[in-house]
């Protein structure tokens, strides 16, 4: 157990599985109170209970982060439950494999811009002003290297997480001198259930692992770790930051 986050509460939207759950046990050593936010309600009680081992201070509220009135519900249920909220984490995101632009339905385009960037945007909107009441706070946005990169096999995802780079930049202007710091981590290749979804075959997994630079993909819990540093006030001095977790894959010319 630590102190890094002694006191702080933090949302995780998106914390069921994957990132989002070892970031939630990682903040639960680290003495925060977390708030489990997501529409999976059987994972995110998997996952409460496991926080529950390090800490009674969990909570979960199931949420669509495309739906406002859900997300201002998340909020709300956090400040009555905790008092606060000085942590937010978006992790909430769809990865959809789609063919080329001109074959791009408006449905597969509206469900991910609408989860990987207008929930973002929600979950923003909704929990500044809590952040706001308390004096500030930190905002770590996920993003990915498709949002860098061109990565050809889901245009909507690739728009989507640039979008999100770039918001946490705007917003970071705004309220940087309110006291509320905002960051962006974008992580490269991670072996979470979603990738091991999206890429819909685990023999293409480990052909990412085996060409990327240390010979393996990422590891939840590595993301997790950046993630920490950016919430805790080790980075009181970092906003408007957008930092590539990946391994070195973009420099050595890796795109994944």
């Amino acid at each position: 157990m630590g102190d890094r986050l002694a006191g702080k509460v933090a949302i995780l939207a998106g914390g069921a599985t994957g990132m989002g759950r070892t970031t939630a046990l990682r903040f639960a050593q680290e003495g925060a109170k977390v708030m489990i936010a997501d529409r999976n309600r059987a994972a995110s009680d998997e996952t409460l209970a496991m926080v529950r081992d390090i800490t009674p201070d969990a909570e979960v509220v199931a949420v669509d982060v495309s739906k406002w009135g859900q997300v201002q519900n998340m909020v709300d249920a956090t400040v009555e439950r905790f008092g606060r909220v000085d942590v937010l984490v978006n992790l909430a995101a769809i990865l959809m494999l789609t063919p080329p632009l001109i074959d791009v339905e408006e449905r597969q385009w509206d469900l991910i811009m609408d989860t990987n960037l207008k929930g973002t945007f929600f979950c923003c909107k909704a929990a500044i002003p809590a952040m706001l009441k308390g004096g500030g706070g930190s905002i770590v946005n996920i993003s990915s290297s498709a949002g860098l990169d061109a990565w050809t096999r889901s245009l909507p995802y690739n728009i989507s997480k640039a979008g999100v780079i770039h918001l946490t930049s705007v917003i970071s202007g705004q309220y940087t001198p309110q006291g509320i710091r905002v960051n962006c981590i974008v992580p490269g290749p991670v072996d979470t259930p979603q990738a091991r979804g999206s890429s819909q075959s685990a023999d293409l997994l480990a052909a990412v692992a085996a060409e990327h630079p240390m010979g393996r993909i990422g590891r939840p819990e590595e993301i997790s770790n950046a993630i920490l540093f950016l919430a805790s006030d080790e980075a009181s001095f970092v906003s408007g930051a957008t930092y590539v977790v990946d391994g070195g894959a973009r420099t050595s010319g890796r795109r994944s």
